[in-house]
């Protein structure tokens, strides 16, 4: 750990490691500063068929504004991700609220597959214009409703339960003047992702069959989608226009203008290209269709754009740190080894077919573990089963194989995991601890400033808990396999085979994806696997190594891979 240690190159690389890492922290904070320091906190009740549940939110008050803005994320997004779109409404002047549906991000309770045609959301919504409208001194006639997928899905819902008869809510009407609708999850063709998450197809469902100008009586309406949605089609924004009585079909990319219909309100839309479901909130293009709409003064599209230069500069210097960390990771120390015992490679062959073999028995505990999960009464993470069942799976397997002795290709049994840690180096650990610490704090950091923030304690602290223990029984298998290759002298190609063996389920999720044509889905597991890689496993293996313990590595990787995967991640509902 002494910098004096380092090599030139080494040493180069830490420095550009570092100063990446000081980049990104300076870059984010300088995107949000707008609202990073003057947002209150602030709870509400919201009851649905008399279950009350308590909901989060933010607000950010400002100087004698004209008008209050409320944002209604879209399904498992945390209130966090929408911070550059309050920033845009703060810079003008704009009172701004957004807030946590019931099972999402910090608010408690669950939240179903079912979830876009529930009842309950709208009534969340509109529990949350009362506290804005509270909050903000406004009336109801100056609140713009801004919502993305579920969320604009859930207002033009709630449009309905004020003005349909037979509207299943008791919901009180409000004058609401105007909604901004990015690709509301309202999809009149298939859509393999949408109708799974949905739980249903509207254009045989109500009130979305029947959705007409009667339901935006007074409202005006500025929809915009893209070309490039993979959950939202660009023919299902239009078809929604065509529903709430537009008329024309804007050019892709253009600005359509408004159409009046015939209840006398504006229905406006908007089609660009190139922006996937999930960057919506993040994209420059989108910025541009809300300040038109709004007639912003104050408006930067250089501030979207930083942010994903701001990853870049994070991710790109994690990498490079942690890269340098780990080169000096000494795999030689014949008494470590000695101590905590591992199985010895004989037939480098035989042992990679044996471990994509075990792949098919792994997928039956994984079910198993997924078919607990929804046993269990606590709801579950949906977005990160996946992960927490084969990883747990693949651990488990392969965890009674070696315990058993009969893993082919290799002679022994692997040690019984212990929290022991090597009696030398004391100092040299907890340097480490500190330096593991401060990297983790600097990725929640960057996620807290972009993205979400982090566990709250609801049900997501049980999953936490839950799921590392799950988890870190694969990577310590993981650990063991990884020392067993180096003091063995595995071949490069060996090596190589190992680990892309060792998560084919993962990079067929990734696939899935791509057939189910869900891009956004496939970038986020895509990312899900560069954080496992570059940060999760490095800083876990750089754990491991310091203080001789490959127990604790393993739950160091999979305490931070599930902090990050779990914040964002809605509870689904059981019951």
């Amino acid at each position: 750990m002494n910098f004096k240690s380092y090599n030139r190159k080494e040493k180069t690389l830490l420095i550009i490691g570092c100063f990446a890492i000081l980049a990104a922290i300076v870059i984010l904070i300088c995107i949000s500063y707008p609202t990073l320091f003057c947002g209150k906190k602030v709870r509400f009740k919201s009851s649905y068929k008399d279950k009350a549940v308590t909901l989060e939110a933010t607000y950010w008050k400002a100087d004698s504004p004209e008008y209050a803005v409320l944002i209604c994320p879209g399904y498992s997004c945390d209130r966090q991700k929408w911070r550059p779109m309050a920033n845009l409404f703060a810079a003008n002047n704009l009172a701004v609220m957004t807030f946590d549906y019931a099972g999402q991000g910090a608010s408690s309770s669950t939240i179903g597959f079912d979830n876009a045609k529930t009842d309950a959301i709208p009534v969340e919504i509109a529990d949350a214009i009362e506290l804005l409208h509270s909050l903000s001194g406004l009336d109801y006639e100056n609140i713009i409703l801004v919502g993305h997928s579920m969320g604009g899905r859930s207002i033009l819902r709630l449009l309905y339960d004020y003005n349909s008869p037979d509207t299943k809510t008791s919901v009180v009407h409000r004058p609401i003047k105007s909604v901004i609708l990015f690709s509301p999850e309202v999809n009149y063709n298939f859509n393999a992702q949408a109708s799974l998450f949905a739980g249903t197809s509207d254009e045989n469902e109500e009130p979305w069959r029947s959705y007409s100008a009667a339901y935006t009586k007074g409202v005006d309406v500025y929809l915009f989608g893209s070309t490039a949605d993979d959950i939202v089609s660009d023919e299902d924004v239009l078809s929604i226009y065509a529903h709430m009585g537009g008329s024309g079909a804007p050019a892709s990319g253009k600005w359509q203008g408004y159409t009046v219909n015939e209840v006398g309100s504006h229905i406006s839309v908007g089609i660009t290209g190139g922006v996937l479901h999930s960057y919506e909130m993040y994209s420059p293009k989108f910025c541009r269709f809300v300040k038109d709409a709004l007639h912003l003064e104050k408006y930067s599209p250089v501030n979207f754009s930083l942010i994903y230069v701001g990853w870049i500069f994070a991710l790109s210097g994690l990498a490079l740190v942690l890269l340098v960390l780990n080169s000096k990771a000494d795999f030689s120390d014949k008494t470590f080894h000695e101590e905590h015992g591992l199985p010895v490679l004989n037939n480098e062959s035989s042992f990679l077919k044996h471990k994509l073999l075990m792949w098919l028995p792994t997928c039956i505990v994984a079910f198993l573990l997924c078919s607990l999960c929804v046993v269990l009464p606590f709801g579950s993470p949906v977005m990160n089963i996946p992960y927490m069942c084969f990883i747990s799976g693949y651990g488990i397997v392969m965890l009674i194989a070696y315990r058993k002795g009969h893993f082919k290709g290799t002679d022994g049994t692997l040690p019984r995991p212990t929290l022991k840690c090597k009696s030398s180096g004391k100092k040299e650990l907890v340097t480490a601890i500190l330096l593991s610490c401060g990297l983790t704090f600097f990725v929640w950091f960057v996620l807290i400033l972009t993205m979400y923030k982090l566990p709250p304690l609801n049900l997501r602290l049980f999953w936490l808990i839950f799921a590392t223990g799950l988890m870190a029984i694969g990577f310590y298998i993981s650990g063991c396999e990884t020392d067993m290759l180096k003091i063995s002298h595995a071949s490069r190609k060996t090596v190589i085979l190992y680990s892309l063996i060792q998560y084919v389920p993962l990079f067929l999720l990734v696939l899935f994806y791509l057939v189910i044509k869900s891009y956004s889905g496939m970038i986020g597991q895509a990312q899900n696997l560069l954080l496992m890689y570059i940060f999760c496993i490095p800083i876990g293996n750089f754990l491991r190594v310091k203080s001789g313990n490959r127990l604790i590595g393993a739950l160091v990787s999979a305490f931070i891979f599930q902090a990050i995967m779990i914040t964002s991640a809605a509870l689904i509902a059981i019951f």
